[in-house]
């Protein structure tokens, strides 16, 4: 690509992308409206700086912003829990026995070493995802995910991801949901542009600078529009950078096809829609109902907490000998003649409340809030907080299906492509190996290898509670053991000795018994001939 081509694509197909992206950018900035307004500012002023002000009014309840503070920190520390991998890699069965037959070694033994190597790449790769601030921009992602319904997320391979608000960046999808094309724009300054785009930009804007006859200076205190595109061809993504029309040759390139340079999250899918639905925006009616009730009762407080003292105008008590009075003065007068102003209206706010509370226990439960857990009783069990809670955490199960394909399988895939760059591509290429499978686990199975370590525990639990039975009854072993491992889905090939290894472990325990028993009397006899050899020396 050549210099200084002035291509200006991005900013007019920006444009374009944009009017089709209104729709959704509305109803975000009234979602944003009753939760977190400043996620999505419905009116944007100009300062007499020229800068831009966002307007914040504030709602009158905070339950929808502690909803989606909560439910984003629980998904997000969730989806990538902190010192602990998310992801597998796993060869592929076939492959095994396909490799395990032409090495001449058992399956188990090869499955083993390989599980070993790939444990090592999953740890390599989990302290490279800790190292960086990836986690920290996952949570403030996920607020706006679950109040606008869509955020972008971009992996830096220095800086790690970043993201972009719905307002920041358009997107291309197909009817099934692939990306075809994504835009973002941001604002960057003139002193963070390559020397030779500076050059470019000050030929453009020349007239202006020699009529303010400040040259540099006009320019460095003004911001640009910075255009990112990421388009996907056939067999790759290409990746390059606009600004005033001019592409930053340095910023151009590619990233494999299978590798997503970019990760658009969307927390409803919609076939054929390029953006997706958001949670506040599924309960707008309970979540805005509830604002209103709450305004209604805040006024009503305000109201009451106001005294007013009201005076018979034809009794006999003066009103400014009231209003001057010190405490514990006397002031001739009636008591019927002063009466405090009441509105009379507890049951009516009692009323109201009890709306408020009915529609705040349901958010709750929507934001998998923690009061929603326990019911209103004087004793509850344990067991039943555990059940309620599992519940709850069931109803997020499409969410954590979305999420496995759209953010984790992406986000690994990413990090793991630019950590074998960083490393000079001296690691496996493991993603586009066909032998190897790549999965995640969420939700309310253990994460990971916590998985199988909890079925390897139930198993051997069930087997210990069935074999004293199974002993009285005379049922086999083997068949037994084949039943309890195919209904927890446990691969226990390898588990457990042969006959073969059974009657060789008997046979060295024998020996090592034998050796044991005669080892004392060696020592002895040989303890007796050198007290002998050493009498006859004298």
């Amino acid at each position: 690509m050549e210099k200084d081509i002035k291509r200006d694509i991005l900013s007019s197909e920006y444009k374009d992308m944009q009017t089709k992206r209104e729709s959704w950018l509305e109803a975000a900035k009234i979602s944003a409206k009753y939760t977190i307004p400043a996620i999505m500012p419905d009116d944007v002023s100009i300062t007499k700086s020229g800068n831009s002000k966002a307007v914040l009014k504030q709602p009158n309840q905070s339950v929808g912003a502690d909803g989606i503070n909560n439910l984003s920190a629980k998904v997000a520390l969730t989806l990538m829990p902190p010192n602990q991998p998310f992801f597998r890699f796993k060869m592929d069965s076939s492959a095994i026995d396909k490799a395990s037959q032409s090495l001449g070694v058992e399956k188990h033994t090869l499955e083993e070493e390989i599980n070993q190597g790939l444990a090592k790449l999953e740890s390599l790769l989990l302290d490279y995802i800790e190292s960086s601030s990836d986690r920290v921009c996952l949570g403030e992602a996920f607020k706006h995910l679950y109040i606008t319904g869509n955020v972008l997320l971009v992996r830096d391979i220095d800086l790690g991801l970043k993201y972009y608000p719905l307002s920041r960046y358009v997107i291309k999808r197909d009817y099934h949901g692939n990306i075809q094309k994504v835009i973002t724009e941001e604002k960057i300054g003139f002193l963070d542009l390559p020397d030779y785009i500076q050059t470019s930009i000050m030929d453009k804007y020349e007239a202006e600078c020699d009529k303010e006859n400040k040259e540099e200076q006009v320019l460095q205190k003004k911001e640009f529009v910075l255009y990112t595109g990421f388009k996907r061809l056939k067999n790759k993504w290409e990746i390059w950078q606009e600004v005033e029309g001019f592409v930053l040759e340095k910023t151009a390139g590619s990233y494999p096809i299978d590798v997503c340079p970019v990760i658009p999250l969307r927390y409803v899918r919609i076939d054929g829609e390029d953006y997706g639905r958001g949670l506040v925006e599924e309960y707008i009616g309970d979540i805005s109902y509830l604002d209103t009730i709450c305004l209604a009762i805040k006024q009503a407080a305000l109201a009451g907490a106001k005294l007013i003292m009201l005076v018979n105008p034809s009794g006999t008590t003066s009103i400014r000998k009231l209003s001057t009075a010190k405490n514990g003065d006397f002031v001739a007068g009636k008591a019927e003649d002063v009466t405090p102003l009441q509105a009379n209206k507890y049951y009516d706010l009692q009323t109201a409340q009890a709306e408020a509370d009915k529609i705040e226990r349901r958010l709750n439960r929507i934001f998998v809030m923690k009061a929603a857990i326990q019911r209103d009783a004087e004793r509850v069990t344990a067991e039943e907080i555990r059940q309620m809670a599992a519940d709850l955490e069931e109803a997020l199960g499409n969410h954590y299906s979305l999420m496995a394909k759209e953010f984790q399988l992406a986000y690994i895939k990413l990090v793991y492509y630019q950590l074998r760059k960083k490393k000079s591509n001296l690691l496996p290429d493991l993603i586009k190996s066909n032998d190897i499978n790549l999965t995640v686990t969420t939700g309310l199975e253990a994460l990971s290898k916590t998985s199988d370590l909890n079925k390897l525990i139930t198993f051997f639990d069930v087997c210990g509670k069935l074999a004293q039975s199974a002993q009285i009854l005379g049922a086999k072993t083997e068949p037994l053991l084949n039943k309890v491992a195919s209904s927890l889905n446990i691969d226990i090939e390898g588990m457990f000795y042969t006959e073969e290894e059974k009657q060789q472990m008997q046979a060295q325990a024998q020996q090592v018994q034998l050796l044991q028993n005669i080892a004392p009397n060696v020592v002895n006899k040989a303890g007796e001939a050198i007290m002998q050899q050493g009498g006859e020396t004298q």
